[in-house]
């Protein structure tokens, strides 16, 4: 294996009520919101957890229109990385999802996963580094 997971880069977690849910983990356990979007009228809202990790509260509703699960892991690992775990997945006859900088999968048990590089490729094109 040439390249490896790096560590955590965020947890997605569904809530029926995005501000009410962005108000807790924000206003309660003093995360520092990194998103300008209101969360009033936006479906996602990205908290600071510290150390390069994010938390990803995610609306839904009865009929999700989300390509992949709002409940999942994601590993950050470098960009040549992705390819690589996504044929020993398949490999193993495991359904991989690719979507843009990230690959989704479920683990043995049915826990959705996704590896990704979306922070590292977002940022070296912005410049920009607010995480």
């Amino acid at each position: 294996m040439t390249h490896s997971i790096q560590g955590f880069d965020h947890v997605a977690l569904p809530v029926s009520d995005l501000n009410r849910a962005v108000s807790f983990y924000r206003d309660v356990l003093g995360l520092r919101s990194v998103d300008r979007r209101d969360p009033d009228t936006e479906d996602y809202h990205w908290l600071n957890l510290g150390q390069g990790q994010t938390l990803n509260l995610a609306r839904v509703d009865e009929v999700s229109h989300y390509a992949t699960s709002p409940r999942h892991v994601a590993f950050s690992a470098p960009e040549e990385y992705l390819d690589e775990i996504a044929e020993r997945l398949e490999n193993r006859d495991i359904n991989v999802r690719k979507i843009e900088t990230s690959i989704y999968f479920s683990d043995s048990d049915g826990n959705e996963l996704e590896v990704t590089c979306w922070r590292e490729k977002r940022l070296w094109e912005s410049g920009a580094n607010h995480w």
